[in-house]
C-alpha cells in the first residue's frame, strides 16, 4: 500500500497549486515550498478541527488529530480534481468529511454534530454518500496487492517467520455487516449464525493492513464463490502473483490458490500444518474485530436490496480505506478491541470431503517439505533430549545415595 507520508505531501502539493492560481503570489517572506507540504495554507479558512481538543476528536472521530488532517486534505484534492463533482469551497468539504467520519465512528449522526460542524442536518445523508464515494475512488492509493517479486517475498516473510509456512501473501477473510433485506431476499442474505448480512472479501497482510478488498455479496453466498469469482482470483489463476498462495479457512478447502486447514490430518506434516495454519488464522479475528471495533457503523448498515449493494459497498470500502491510513499514522483503536466471531461454515457433504492424499501436488509437497522429516528430526531430538535429561537425574540420584 502507498505510505501516508508520501501521499500527504503529493495531497499538500495539489492542494497549493489548485489555489494558488486564483490568488496573488504570497509575499516574500513566506514563499518558503518547504512549509507547503506540512502546514495549512494561509489563506484558507479556519480548520474546525481548531475548534476542539484531541480527546474531543479522538472520542468523536476515532482518529488523531494528525490523521484527520490528513484525510480531509486527501479528500479535498481529490474533490477539486474530479471536474464532474459540484464545486464545493473548502469549508464545506471539511465538514462533510467530518460529519462522515461521525457516522462511521458511531454508525449515526446527530443533528447537534452537523451543527457543531456547520452543516445542514438534511444535507447529512447526502454529504455521507459523497465523501464515501471519494475515499472508495482512494482505494487503489491505500489498498494494493503487492505488485512485484520483491513485494511479495516482503509480504510472505512476515508469514513464514510467524508459522513457518513460506509463499504465503496474504490472509484471506470475510468481514460481515449485518442488514435488513427484503422479506422476498430474506434467503440469499441468511448466514450461518442466523442473522442477515453482506459479506466483503478481503485479503490482508501479517500486520493487518488490508491488500485487497473485493466482492460485496449477499451473506449467505458460500465463500469459496466469492474468492472464485472475485478478480484476485483470476490474477491468482494467471499466475500474476508468481508462485504463491493465500490463507484461508476451512470454507475454501476446494479453492485454488488458497492454503486451508487439511481436513483428516493424518500424517505428523499434515498435523503440524495445520497447528501453524490455525497460529496465522486467529489474527482474522483481530483483524476484523479492529475495523468493526473502530467503525461502529459496520455493525449494521440499514436495509438492502441484492441488486443494489452499492451504497453500502461503498461505505465498507471507505471504512477499509480509513483502517489503511490509520495504521499508517498508528492511530489506537478508540475502545477495547473486541475480537469479531467468525462465522462457522456450512457442513460439507461426506462425498464432497477432502481428504490430505487429495491436496494438490504443490500444496503437498509445501506441506512435507517444511513440516514433514524436519519436523519428526526436530521431535526425536527433543525425545533424546528428554532421555538425556532423565538419565543425568538419574545418575546425580544414584551418586547422592552412594554418598548417603
Amino acid at each position: 500500500m502507498s505510505y501516508a507520508g508520501a501521499v500527504w505531501l503529493a495531497v499538500q502539493e495539489d492542494l497549493y497549486r489548485a489555489e494558488s492560481s486564483t490568488l496573488p503570489p504570497p509575499p516574500v517572506s513566506r514563499s518558503s515550498s518547504a512549509c507547503r507540504g506540512t502546514e495549512r495554507l494561509s489563506h484558507e479558512s479556519p480548520s474546525r478541527l481548531d475548534l476542539f481538543d484531541d480527546h474531543f476528536l479522538s472520542q468523536c472521530f476515532h482518529f488523531t488529530r494528525q490523521c484527520l488532517t490528513f484525510i480531509v486534505d486527501c479528500v479535498k484534492a481529490r474533490m477539486k480534481k474530479d471536474v464532474f463533482r459540484p464545486s464545493s469551497d473548502a469549508a464545506s468539504v471539511e465538514a462533510m468529511t467530518l460529519a462522515t467520519l461521525y457516522f462511521y465512528a458511531h454508525g449515526f449522526l446527530p443533528k447537534k454534530i452537523t451543527d457543531a460542524l456547520g452543516l445542514e442536518h438534511a444535507n447529512a445523508s447526502d454529504a455521507v454518500n459523497t465523501v464515501s464515494k471519494v475515499l472508495e475512488d482512494m482505494r487503489s492509493d491505500f489498498i494494493t496487492f503487492p505488485a512485484t517479486y520483491d513485494d511479495r517475498m516482503g509480504v510472505a516473510q512476515g508469514f513464514k517467520r510467524l508459522s513457518g509456512i513460506p509463499d504465503v501473501v496474504g490472509l484471506l477473510g470475510f468481514l460481515h455487516v449485518n442488514v435488513t433485506p427484503s422479506p422476498a431476499e430474506e434467503s440469499l442474505f441468511l448466514t450461518t449464525r442466523g442473522d442477515h448480512s453482506v459479506m466483503v472479501q478481503i485479503i490482508s497482510d501479517v500486520d493487518g493492513n488490508l491488500l485487497s478488498v473485493q466482492q460485496c455479496c449477499p451473506g449467505g453466498t458460500h465463500e469459496q464463490v466469492v474468492w472464485e469469482s472475485s478478480d484476485i482470483c483470476q490474477e491468482f489463476n494467471r499466475l500474476q502473483h508468481g508462485q504463491t498462495w493465500v490463507l484461508g479457512g476451512k470454507g475454501l478447502c476446494k479453492a485454488k490458490h488458497v492454503l486451508s486447514p487439511v481436513e483428516s490430518a493424518r500424517t505428523n506434516a499434515a498435523r503440524r500444518f495445520n497447528t501453524a495454519h490455525s497460529l496465522v488464522w486467529k489474527s482474522t479475528q483481530h483483524i476484523l474485530g479492529s475495523l468493526k471495533t473502530r467503525f461502529q457503523c459496520l455493525h449494521s448498515l440499514g436495509t438492502v436490496l441484492v441488486d443494489n449493494l452499492e451504497p453500502v459497498a461503498r461505505i465498507i470500502t471507505a471504512c477499509c480505506v480509513l483502517h489503511n491510513i490509520s495504521k499508517k499514522f498508528s492511530v489506537p483503536l478508540p475502545s477495547k478491541l473486541v475480537l469479531e466471531q467468525l462465522h462457522p461454515h456450512p457442513e460439507i457433504r461426506k462425498k464432497e470431503q477432502k481428504t490430505f492424499c487429495e491436496i494438490e501436488e504443490a500444496t503437498e509437497d509445501m506441506i512435507e517439505m517444511c513440516f514433514g522429516n524436519s519436523g519428526d528430526q526436530e521431535e526425536q531430538e527433543d525425545i533424546e533430549a528428554t532421555e538425556k535429561r532423565h538419565q543425568q537425574n538419574s545418575d546425580n540420584s544414584h551418586k547422592i545415595s552412594r554418598k548417603s
